[in-house]
């Protein structure tokens, strides 16, 4: 009977996970465009030894340093160029900022951050930007060295290159969202797992998985192709490895030390946000250890995330510059200690917190917590028996670093968006099914009514929080896989003078172009003469939003209309769009 019960909750959660998968690839499907962090995701974990697409030629770049001073192309340069470096700095009295070395990578440096140009490039290096050339497949260390200077730890970059490393030269969606479809699978099976060992038994962890499985929260978060999905599942990890200690009265076990390691370090190299739960739960820790006065698990406890801290420190010593004088680091502590526009940021955040979940405004959202926890205090109070203390005990662990979280990260992000709340969108349906549980065993209900009740409860659950009944924001519907761009067609992107590089938007499209110059209102009369148009071809003018766009448009038709072989030019369409005006001209 066990067994025949086993197998059925295992089918049950199988079917869970395959209509959420369902879902999810639905999703992936209907994605049409990218948000340009997305273009940067690909970028920093596929380019080689360039975080930004340089737009030029390169007198001196990183990967030729790289060539002659570092990783080589293979362990044996590897270990020639260590021996040649050796040899330089003992010559140089060990002087590394006074040797050549030093001064070559600085060259290469500069070389990399021209982001402005009057020069040419190929679309085929456009694609070498999103997807690792051939030669550069599994090139870790370029990916570490693209994100030294990001704002984020570079983990699920490091994933996404090695997937993407399997197709090169080939640009696809597909990469980054199966990517994100098996990291959300995995913390669908972490909640059920945390649910059905600690929280509620096996209908409980069903349910959750089930309502976090389809809902929005889940759809967005394994849509929107960055380090966002590994984010929650480090979290929920974070969450499930503080409920089995306290399951175990804070008896640890090497295996329990490992998991909360591993947890620390890889939530920490995903996203620097994740210090911030990482402190809620463990003040929740820190609180339960001495209320039960386990005093030296508490000290091994907090030797070990001390511990895991200062590993994860070494392991990625830019992420000090990154969080302290980095400009998204500064905007952030600022952010942190200021009182300005408090209240409508709150409002804000509370209501996409909200209606990415429940579905519902914040205001019902706010009243159904509240009742559902004066319902649960009342149930579980601690005078009843020793359980309602424990279930009190656990609710402490993941309510504490969930308001901790949203209040900390509302004041210090710098748009008011879900993706920085993603990692704790699981907690809602948590709390909710779990919560309601030991509240609706209160009630004076039979067996079967209360069963009709939590049935008809769940299934209204299911309803507000569908992803299709809510849509999907993150598909971005008619962006840049919709534009087609016919073969022999060059591109001209002009962008307002002293602007910064802005076409990284639009790399996609760029990689689907013959031949591609992105250049400055300033600068495009002398981008013109160095423009060889052949019979036959097509020109694609892209001009960003600021330009004199019929002012450029007037130079472009006359300066190309002039050249030796009279090349006349014939405007085949054109497109206003809200920030950009597309132009197609034909050549012959």
């Amino acid at each position: 009977m066990l067994m025949k019960t086993k197998a059925k909750t295992k089918a049950i959660l199988f079917l869970i996970l395959a209509a959420s998968l369902a879902m999810q690839l639905f999703w992936a499907s209907q994605k049409q465009g990218y948000h340009v962090d997305e273009m940067y995701m690909y970028g920093t974990a596929n380019s080689e030894y360039l975080p930004f697409m340089h737009l030029g030629y390169q007198e001196y770049s990183v990967k030729d340093w790289m060539r002659d001073y570092g990783a080589g192309d293979n362990i044996a340069q590897l270990f020639r160029n260590l021996a040649k470096d050796f040899r330089i700095l003992k010559e140089n009295s060990w002087d590394i900022k006074g040797s050549v070395i030093y001064s070559d990578y600085l060259r290469a440096q500069a070389c990399s951050n021209d982001m402005y140009s009057t020069g040419w490039m190929t679309g085929q290096d456009y694609t070498y930007y999103l997807s690792p050339a051939p030669e550069n497949r599994f090139n870790f260390i370029s990916v570490l060295y693209n994100f030294r200077g990001d704002n984020h730890p570079p983990l699920y970059a490091l994933l996404l290159h090695f997937v993407c490393s399997f197709f090169p030269g080939v640009f696809s969606k597909w990469t980054g969202l199966l990517l994100n479809a098996l990291i959300v699978s995995l913390c669908i099976c972490l909640l059920y797992r945390m649910v059905k060992d600690y929280l509620g038994g096996e209908r409980p962890a069903l349910m959750t998985a089930a309502a976090y499985g389809l809902s929005t929260a889940a759809a967005v978060t394994s849509t929107y192709i960055r380090m966002y999905s590994l984010l929650t599942l480090m979290v929920v990890g974070m969450a499930y490895v503080h409920l089995r200690l306290h399951a175990k009265d804070w008896q640890w076990k090497k295996s329990d030390r490992r998991i909360l390691v591993f947890f620390t370090l890889c939530g920490y190299l995903s996203q620097y946000y994740f210090v911030i739960y990482a402190a809620g739960i463990a003040m929740a820790a820190v609180i339960l250890q001495i209320k039960q006065k386990k005093y030296k698990s508490l000290l091994r406890y907090l030797l070990t995330m001390g511990i895991s801290g200062i590993v994860g420190i070494l392991l990625w010593p830019f992420s000090l510059k990154a969080v302290f004088s980095g400009s998204r680091g500064q905007e952030s502590i600022s952010g942190f200690f200021s009182l300005s526009g408090l209240a409508s940021r709150f409002e804000i955040m509370l209501d996409v917190l909200s209606r990415s979940t429940l579905g519902c405004n914040a205001i019902i959202f706010l009243a159904l917590m509240l009742l559902l926890a004066v319902g649960f205090l009342f149930a579980c109070r601690p005078k009843k028996d020793a359980a309602g203390g424990k279930a009190l005990e656990k609710a402490l662990l993941l309510v504490l670093p969930f308001l901790l979280y949203f209040i900390a990260v509302t004041k210090m992000i710098p748009y008011l968006v879900d993706r920085y709340i993603m990692c704790i969108l699981p907690w809602p349906f948590v709390l909710l099914i779990c919560g309601a549980a030991p509240v609706l065993r209160s009630l004076p209900l039979k067996d079967k009514a209360f069963r009709i009740t939590a049935a008809l409860l769940f299934l209204l659950l299911l309803v507000c929080s569908d992803s299709f009944l809510h849509g999907n924001g993150y598909t971005y519907r008619g962006g840049q896989e919709c534009f087609a761009v016919e073969e022999g067609t060059d591109c001209v992107y002009i962008e307002p003078s002293n602007w910064w590089n802005v076409s990284a938007e639009d790399t996609l499209i760029l990689s689907r172009c013959r031949n591609v110059a992105v250049t400055r209102e300033d600068t495009l009369p002398e981008l013109l003469g160095t423009y060889e148009a052949e019979s036959g071809s097509r020109l694609l003018l892209v001009l960003r939003e600021g330009v004199d766009t019929e002012a450029c448009l007037s130079l472009v038709t006359e300066s190309l209309a002039m050249d030796t072989q009279k090349t006349i030019l014939t405007a085949e369409s054109r497109e206003d769009l809200t920030d950009r005006t597309i132009v197609y001209f034909s050549v012959r």
